[in-house]
């Protein structure tokens, strides 16, 4: 797995994921290279970050972005929305054709528990636009034409954390959805009832109040580029630490594309 984070700002957009790259195959992890790369540029103005499964026959996903970008020389002509359908369609038909041949059968067959996820966070700014804006795709639970989902549109700013990432949920909000979940059941238990909206909801203030407030509104670029390279060694540094497999490690890279003309850059 891996951890992504973004973050939309009035000024650009931030990508930031982690170098860790695990190999597994259905008895286990079977290898993790700390020197990955996830985070690639497609034409001048559009970044793409990746999580999920490392590759597909053999190949790193990195290769397939530069297979997409070579068969696709007028990306950076087209509105983000169309890039991202496009590579919905590239990833899901490569997905496809990797699965039943693995399995050797119809995809449609194959159990949705032996199906990995291929995830590509898809952003920057569409021509002649001076906002940026961000999008998900989940390949192949994304098989519908149009399914992408868009994060933060244009004039949309905020910060988004993907894949692994409990420990960013858990250090902003104080407690993940897993958390809160388990403990509606034991409250739900101890009534002998389910809880109502009301009470949910008053859980759900006590969360509010707890959780820490970012300043997003007006945030410079560097310093949006500081706190996404924050978030991301936040959930490498737990894993350093945790009493679980290290599924999240090497360093944290970011990338960076902004209104002012330049193109999307890795800044390591």
């Amino acid at each position: 797995m891996s951890v992504a984070v973004i973050c939309n700002l009035s000024d650009g957009l931030i990508f930031g994921v982690d170098s860790a790259l695990t190999v597994s195959d259905a008895s286990g992890i079977q290898k993790v290279f700390e020197d990955g790369e996830k985070l690639f540029r497609l034409a001048d103005k559009i970044g793409v970050a990746t999580y999920g499964l490392a590759g597909l026959e053999g190949r790193s996903i990195g290769s397939f972005v530069r297979e997409f970008e070579h068969a696709n020389a007028d990306l950076g002509t087209l509105a983000i929305s169309e890039v991202v359908e496009r590579l919905r369609a590239f990833f899901l038909q490569v997905y496809v054709r990797f699965f039943e041949l693995i399995f050797a059968q119809p995809f449609d067959e194959i159990p949705a528990d032996h199906k990995g996820t291929i995830g590509l966070l898809v952003g920057g700014f569409s021509p002649n636009s001076f906002l940026s804006e961000i999008w998900e795709v989940q390949i192949p639970w994304n098989a519908e034409p149009g399914s992408a989902r868009l994060v933060y549109g244009p004039g949309q700013f905020g910060l988004g954390w993907f894949a692994t990432c409990q420990p960013i949920e858990r250090y902003l909000n104080g407690a993940d959805v897993a958390f809160l979940g388990e403990l509606g059941g034991v409250l739900e238990g101890m009534l002998n009832r389910a809880l109502t909206q009301e009470e949910v909801d008053s859980i759900l203030t006590i969360r509010e109040k707890y959780r820490y407030k970012i300043m997003l509104d007006a945030m410079p670029i560097q310093a949006g580029i500081d706190y996404v390279r924050f978030l991301v060694n936040l959930v490498i540094g737990h894993f350093r630490f945790a009493a679980t497999h290290p599924i999240v490690g090497g360093t944290a890279k970011v990338g960076v594309v902004t209104y002012n003309g330049e193109s999307f850059r890795l800044l390591g």
